[in-house]
């Protein structure tokens, strides 16, 4: 944990780009002093596994020295396919026992050996056996059936070789790396600092990437729910390049001026090929969330009614940023859809952000930043856990 006031680093890795953050935490909040995005070439880092150490260690390297940044030691966000946080129902027992034993218990959730896994766990909640008491409506003599003692576990793994490719790249660049979570941690985290007991009971997080996206379901403060979807803002440009015979920069230059919302208007169809080309993949994502939200749905049991209501849908990520991208997926899911921008957010509560070296062209993009902020954002959580809201008393019945 820093001293009162101390400047930190945070990274994010992606396939396409990393994210660096400099900033000052202190009791009073945080300051931002740097924000920088490091681009990475076409399969340097692949499915969060770095391929090639020293290409990205230079890309690294250079980009800290021509920011300025003398940190020599980093907190680190990173995700993939491979990386898990997943709940499981597990037997009862303490949370000394349960360290002793989640690598056997995680074996069972695993695709590969427990032991070439770094593996965690957070309790989400213990549930006691209901007592045997007979029901008004049942026979004389009868009683309702137990319900089994059980443990409800937030299990997450990260394959060690995607941790170590990743500590070995930014050692080479020379900086220590002092933590290493998962992406959808720091996501959840930048939100709830920012809206703390204005955050929804029940609300699904879409975090819109480069290679893949990543959707997660939040239950009281805690992801209940997170799923990796190979479909992300490189799909799109791929597609437009094999088509059209885009660069690079062309399919970018085209996916910046796609505006979503002109699907949704009625009459005629929208002449517009690229939009066309892009709406079924766009499609296919949305089918993707849905299936991810009708399954977290049908694990609630069916008498908590308030924990299976998703109240919305928050967009992160650079893929995030194209036009009318909220609103269309409003129309097709039919639910709320809100693009979190952590920069504006600010400006209405939560943590207190000091935002002066905040270029506006980052402003104005900050939702592609918002894991890397909510990784810098780790120590504040630490000294002064953020707020949520009171349960209602429906909630409190439900539970």
């Amino acid at each position: 944990m820093p001293r009162k006031s101390e400047t930190l680093l945070a990274i994010d890795v992606g396939s396409t780009s990393w994210k660096l953050c400099v900033g000052m935490v202190s009791h009073q909040g945080f300051a931002l002093e740097r924000l920088v995005e490091v681009p990475m070439e076409p399969n340097v880092v692949r499915e969060g596994l770095v391929l090639e150490p020293d290409t990205a260690a230079r890309a690294l390297r250079t980009a800290l020295g021509q920011a300025g940044v003398r940190q020599r030691a980093a907190m680190v966000a990173v995700g993939g396919p491979q990386a898990m946080a997943r709940p499981v129902r597990l037997p009862p027992m303490s949370p000394e026992v349960l360290r002793k034993s989640i690598q056997f218990e995680a074996a069972r959730y695993l695709p590969s050996a427990a032991e070439e896994h770094l593996i965690g766990f957070e309790i989400l909640q213990s549930h006691p056996p209901t007592s045997a008491t007979p029901s008004p409506h049942q026979a004389e003599g009868t009683a309702e059936k137990h319900t089994e003692h059980h443990l409800d576990v937030l299990l997450v793994a990260v394959p060690r070789s995607t941790v170590d490719s990743i500590i070995s790249t930014i050692e080479r660049a020379g900086v220590e790396v002092e933590m290493v979570e998962l992406q959808p941690f720091a996501c959840l985290r930048a939100i709830h600092a920012l809206w703390q007991e204005r955050m929804p009971p029940v609300f699904a997080i879409l975090d819109l990437g480069g290679s893949h996206t990543q959707i997660s379901v939040v239950r009281r403060g805690t992801l209940a729910l997170t799923r990796y979807i190979p479909i992300a803002s490189e799909t799109l440009s791929a597609a437009l390049k094999g088509y059209f015979h885009f660069s690079d920069e062309e399919a970018n230059q085209v996916k910046r001026s796609l505006n979503l919302e002109e699907l949704l208007q009625t009459g005629a169809p929208t002449e517009n090929p690229p939009l066309r080309l892009v709406q079924p993949i766009l499609d296919e994502l949305i089918r993707e969330i849905r299936r991810s939200l009708n399954y977290y749905q049908s694990q609630v049991q069916a008498g908590k009614t308030q924990e299976g209501q998703i109240a919305q849908l928050v967009l992160t990520g650079g893929g995030a940023l194209m036009q009318g991208i909220a609103p269309y997926f409003e129309h097709r899911l039919g639910i709320p859809v809100h693009l979190f921008n952590p920069f504006v957010e600010a400006e209405t509560g939560g943590v207190s952000l000091r935002l002066d070296a905040l270029h506006p062209e980052q402003r104005e993009r900050g939702a592609q930043y918002t894991i890397v902020l909510g990784t810098a954002l780790a120590p504040l959580e630490q000294r002064q856990p953020f707020r949520l809201a009171e349960p209602s008393i429906e909630e409190v019945q439900a539970a």
